[in-house]
């Protein structure tokens, strides 16, 4: 039996205080973004439609651009924080912009990185050819802009931006290559370099096990949710289906979730214990 009902307005309201500071106020400054990104641990830079997990632009108490869910101070942040390394920027969730605290920052790199370098995920069939050699030009130019990184690249990819722009998600999405900053000007140019040179030291010699990178990733997910059923954790997660029926168990074993019943939905939702 459920042990909370949660009508769709409830959770709405808690949803939209999580794109607030714990103290309850809106953002206004570098100071704040990096704080609001510590307390949420990951954000997205913008809203995705049907991931309710809190981004930087509505935490942003400036107006969103017309049109569009961004505002001029997150759209700047993407290069500003990352550029200061006070946080991490990377396209995961979805394959778009989200930004990564360095304490969770670990777990995500556990989980999501590769199991050894470039050649090693070619010879395994998790990179490509050109991906790896990408990889490669970056290693030896970078940092380097998107553009200067797209003349260096454009032979491997036959001209065809698309594969290029494709290569590059990927290997952020593998923890290879990081936004390390970039030009404000115009649309912004990202700046592009290795994890291994972009993150603290520390993180680098300090992974948690798998297990443990998991859990602690599974339960910032359904905090930054605030409630949320277990088919829309496996979409934002996108883990393979043994690692997330592991820890998925796993927490429920150790009571830090509960079920609850939400309005106009038949199976129960999950929540954890002590939400705060």
């Amino acid at each position: 039996m459920s042990e909370r009902f949660l009508t769709l307005s409830q959770l709405r309201a808690a949803r939209a205080e999580l794109n607030r500071l714990h103290s309850g106020r809106g953002i206004h400054d570098d100071a704040e973004a990096c704080r609001f990104i510590r307390e949420r641990g990951f954000v997205l830079l913008m809203p995705i439609a049907g991931i309710p997990l809190p981004s930087l632009s509505e935490a942003d108490e400036a107006e969103a651009w017309d049109g569009f869910a961004i505002t001029d101070r997150a759209w700047a942040w993407k290069e500003t924080l990352p550029q200061q390394k006070r946080c991490a920027y990377t396209k995961l969730i979805h394959g778009r912009g989200t930004f990564i605290d360095w304490r969770l920052y670990p777990s995500f790199l556990k989980v999501y990185g590769p199991d050894g370098d470039p050649d090693y995920e070619y010879e395994n069939g998790r990179l490509d050819r050109n991906e790896r050699d990408l990889y490669r030009l970056v290693a030896e130019s970078g940092p380097v802009d998107s553009r200067e990184l797209w003349a260096m690249a454009k032979p491997l990819f036959d001209g065809k931006r698309h594969r290029f722009t494709a290569a590059l998600e990927h290997l952020q999405s593998r923890f290879f290559l990081t936004v390390a900053g970039g030009s404000l000007e115009g649309w912004t140019l990202h700046t592009w370099d290795l994890v291994e040179r972009q993150a603290p030291p520390e993180i680098l010699t300090g992974l948690p096990m798998a297990a443990e990178a998991r859990s602690n990733i599974l339960r910032q997910t359904i905090r930054n949710c605030y409630a949320v059923s277990e088919r829309k954790l496996r979409s934002i997660l996108r883990w393979p289906a043994p690692d997330f029926q592991e820890s998925f168990q796993a927490l429920k074993n150790d009571g830090a979730v509960i079920e609850v019943k939400v309005e106009g939905e038949n199976l129960p939702w999950l929540m954890l214990r002590h939400q705060t």
